[in-house]
């Protein structure tokens, strides 16, 4: 049988991603090259893994090196302060809240809402039940429990991925599973059977977001020193949005800015004023093209990664995009070329399907900010999925959603959207017997979140520090 060859271009987190999925997955018949491969530094530091879901966490003990490269930390999603009337809003996923009695959890709280005018408003009452989101905003750490009883069952938590340790570790997979490296000059003079290209791209047309999103620029400053909050912190600033990332014995500030509205000394100005007094350790200031591909698989030509999506670097989807295309990739691959075309439709419709939905959330959250009248309108489906909630409690969903309807509901619900009507089904609940329900629920969480250990012990415990 005939090789045939999976040409991989480019050298980072996506190309390593790419060739450890393809070299562990293809069948026999199957190889993997990677174009211009750039050797890793990063072999001699020395990872860990969290158990039991198996995330990869940065325990290298050079804390200059680390802060340098803006690596290590804990992250647990994104919290959102100051966004809205002053009240931090957190964003965080968690698997579905159980049902009362056959009716979702939002029903009941909405039904004593409206229930209870001049008491409190929907967003007030969802509030206690946003256990992920009450974790963050704490600043503690659990696994999720793999018994569906316990509150632990919901978590989704995440660790702040050390970018260069996984790309060494991906690219260690891939080569001890068959892939190989090569130069541009060996590449040319063949054909390979299909191209991944993940070299970063610039997006236009219909696929640029900088008005959509509203930045065009990122501003970066790391440093050592400050008083560090336990977690990710997204603030809408005038004209921008400004991410502190909190890393051992400092952080990296970063600014999204439209150049059109702020000029690079204004958003240096707002990051030095964000940080306080701290050591800058390195700092740069650039431009960004938040967009994406629609068909990213075109005959023997696969767009992955920064080659096909990206929200821009400060806001931390881009990884999150490309672990679902990898994930879509997995399932698409072809094993003979009259396969291709077939292959390719489906993974442009899923991964198109999956992009616009989180650009969609992340435009709704932009344009609640106070710099949203700058912004464009809302999109179709944005529109659709916003006047389906207000008008019945409903989250347009569409097949291969990511995200289930109650977190589109909690998101809503945080940016003072109270849909109007709710399920009939919950007239016919004890409401007192319900919101006991409830109030059981949101004691379960008090009692769990008081049990749990905080980031410093997790962080000690996984260094082995007494």
């Amino acid at each position: 049988m005939a090789t045939k060859t999976w040409r991989v271009q480019g050298g980072g987190l996506a190309a390593w991603a790419a060739a450890a999925l393809l070299a562990r997955a293809l069948p026999h018949g199957h190889s993997v090259r990677v174009e211009d491969g750039r050797e890793s530094g990063a072999e001699d530091l020395q990872p860990v893994l969290a158990e039991p879901d198996g995330l990869l966490v940065q325990l290298a003990d050079d804390g200059d090196d680390l802060m340098v490269q803006a690596q290590g930390g804990f992250c647990l999603g994104v919290m959102l302060r100051e966004w809205r009337e002053g009240r931090d809003m957190a964003l965080a996923e968690q698997e579905p809240l159980p049902a009362i009695d056959g009716v979702a959890v939002q029903d009941v709280v909405l039904r004593a809402a409206l229930g209870a005018p001049g008491g409190h408003g929907y967003a007030a009452l969802l509030e206690p039940l946003q256990f992920q989101a009450r974790v963050m905003r704490a600043g503690q750490y659990a696994h999720p429990s793999p018994e569906r009883q316990s509150p632990r069952s919901l978590l989704r938590p995440r660790l702040l991925l050390d970018r260069a340790v996984l790309t060494a570790r991906l690219r260690a997979a891939a080569l001890r599973d068959g892939a190989r490296c090569m130069s541009a000059d060996e590449a040319e003079g063949w054909t390979p059977f299909l191209t991944v290209d993940t070299r970063a791209a610039a997006f236009h047309g219909d696929g640029d977001w900088r008005g959509r999103l509203g930045h065009d620029r990122l501003a970066v400053v790391r440093y050592r020193g400050g008083d560090q909050p336990p977690y990710v912190a997204v603030r809408a600033l005038s004209d921008s949005l400004l991410t502190l990332t909190p890393l051992r014995g400092g952080g990296v500030a970063s600014l999204c800015y439209a150049e059109s509205r702020t000029s690079p000394d204004q958003a240096r100005g707002r990051l030095r004023a964000a940080v306080g007094e701290v050591e800058i350790v390195d700092q740069s200031d650039a431009a960004v093209g938040p967009g994406f591909l629609r068909t990213p698989w075109i005959s023997d030509r696969l767009a992955l990664g920064p080659a096909a999506a990206s929200f821009g670097p400060a806001l931390g989807l881009d990884d999150i995009l490309l672990g679902q295309q990898l994930k879509t990739l997995a399932a698409c691959l072809p094993g003979a070329t009259d396969q291709i075309p077939a292959c390719a439709a489906a993974y442009n419709t899923a991964t198109a399907r999956d992009a616009g939905h989180r650009a969609d959330r992340l435009h709704l959250i932009l344009r609640q900010g106070p710099q949203g009248a700058a912004l464009a309108p809302f999109g179709p489906e944005l529109e659709r999925r916003v006047r389906q909630f207000l008008s019945r409690n409903g989250a347009v969903m569409l097949d291969g959603d990511p995200y289930d309807a109650q977190h589109w509901g909690m998101v809503m619900a945080g940016l003072g959207l109270t849909p109007r009507r709710y399920d009939v089904q919950a007239d016919r609940l004890d409401l007192s017997a319900a919101l006991g329900a409830l109030g059981r629920m949101v004691m379960a969480f008090d009692q769990t979140l008081a049990a749990l250990p905080t980031h410093d012990t997790v962080m000690a415990d996984l260094h082995g520090v007494a």
